[in-house]
């Protein structure tokens, strides 16, 4: 695992995609797992506001190529 970076590295699908893999492998794994079901349920909706503001830029992006064209 890789050691607590205070570098600011923005917040990507990927990112939290990774998260997600990571806390779901715990949560499977059972003992403590149900205490990190709060984290994971915090990581998904993270992941759906994410997509839908990266949907609702490549709308108002279309709109404007197509206002200009």
């Amino acid at each position: 695992m890789r050691p607590y970076s205070t570098t600011r590295r923005p917040i990507t699908s990927e990112r939290i995609g990774r998260a997600l893999d990571r806390v779901a492998e715990i949560v499977a794994q059972g003992d403590q797992g149900e205490a990190l079901r709060p984290l994971y349920d915090y990581l998904d909706g993270a992941m759906q506001d994410l997509r839908t503001k990266d949907k609702r830029l490549a709308a108002v992006r279309e709109r404007f190529t197509r206002s200009k064209g």
